[in-house]
């Protein structure tokens, strides 16, 4: 028997869904995990949300259950406490599973937002999250409940994570002498690999790769509100489109937000995203597309890819030719 435990953060509107959040706990507890629900520290204000961020920050998986109520919402960011703890732990790179009630299932009406502005926020948010790899549609508790079983094997089995485990009894003073010793190892390590990075940089010769005659065609996909429906729910339609960029356009605007800093893959495919249509939220036909565009940077040295161990996420910045490049493009010269 796994000695490892692993912990998950359970997030949800909470009066309407207080049986469901219950068996949910229920099924983590059978399954070997610790189950943070936070079930009487629900946020009201900025102050509280980032004491829910440090207990979101500590999970190894995060749930995402989604009703038919969008719940309270932040006035500085206009957004449900719920959809930023979900945006949260996405930027902080937590698994995240997603469920969602059928929208065809009769509810009682105080389990149903009424007002339109809401309802509309909370189809936005429920589309947003349906595109997560791991989600799926729940009809009542009992569903809910096996569904979520089924989905937490299967992320502990597929998506490795820290977990927790029992100490057991050591030498404080020995380990900490180790583990100085193994970060001083780790910094030479790394100091010598950077060194070797810079040299295969001044030794080799890309002419073959396209950069300047580089253009991708992006497809995506993005909804248009057609009306509303005689229960009141907002209708969308489904459109289709594409745009062609330059892959020069793109890595200026990559690059300039990596101004003495490395951002996340999710990061980019924002940028990406905006560059195609700032004007409203699409989504990308083929999901692979960032990461092809950032391994014809890495591949012309342009860009490098660095893992953070504290994050547990892969962050991307600029080699130093890259910063050259990126220079020559938006530094105004004199004339």
């Amino acid at each position: 028997m796994e000695s490892k435990k692993y912990q998950v953060f359970i997030s949800s509107t909470y009066i309407d869904l207080i049986e469901e959040r219950r068996k949910v706990m229920d099924v983590l507890l059978m399954a070997d995990c610790i189950p943070a629900g936070m079930e009487a520290f629900v946020a009201t204000d900025d102050e509280q949300f980032n004491v829910i961020k440090k207990v979101i920050d500590l999970c190894d998986y995060y749930i995402l259950i989604i009703g038919r109520r969008y719940g309270s919402i932040n006035p500085s960011t206009n957004q449900s406490y719920t959809e930023m703890e979900y945006e949260y732990a996405k930027r902080k790179g937590i698994p995240v599973l997603v469920f969602a009630i059928d929208t065809t299932i009769t509810l009682p009406s105080n389990k149903i937002e009424t007002e339109t502005n809401r309802i509309e926020k909370l189809t936005q948010f429920r589309e947003k999250a349906l595109n997560n790899r791991l989600a799926s549609i729940w009809t009542d508790s009992g569903d809910l409940a096996g569904k979520v079983a089924i989905a937490i094997m299967q992320a502990k089995r597929e998506i490795k994570r820290p977990g927790w485990q029992r100490a057991v009894d050591y030498d404080e003073a020995s380990l900490r002498k180790q583990i100085m010793e193994l970060t001083e190892k780790n910094q030479e390590l790394e100091n010598s690999l950077n060194a070797a990075e810079e040299k295969i940089l001044e030794l080799t010769s890309y002419n073959d790769l396209a950069f300047e005659d580089c253009n991708y065609t992006i497809g995506y996909t993005y909804y248009i509100r057609i009306g509303t429906s005689l229960s009141g729910v907002p209708r969308h339609e489904k459109k289709r489109s594409n745009k062609t960029l330059a892959l020069t356009k793109i890595f200026e605007k990559i690059a300039t937000e990596m101004m003495g800093v490395s951002i996340t893959e999710n990061r980019i495919t924002t940028i990406i995203c905006h560059l195609v249509d700032s004007t409203q939220t699409i989504y990308l036909d083929d999901e692979q597309i960032p990461k092809k565009i950032l391994n014809q940077l890495k591949e012309l040295h342009l860009v490098k890819s660095t893992w953070s161990d504290e994050r547990k996420a892969l962050y991307w910045g600029l080699t130093t030719k890259g910063q050259k490049v990126r220079n020559e493009m938006i530094l105004i010269k004199s004339k």
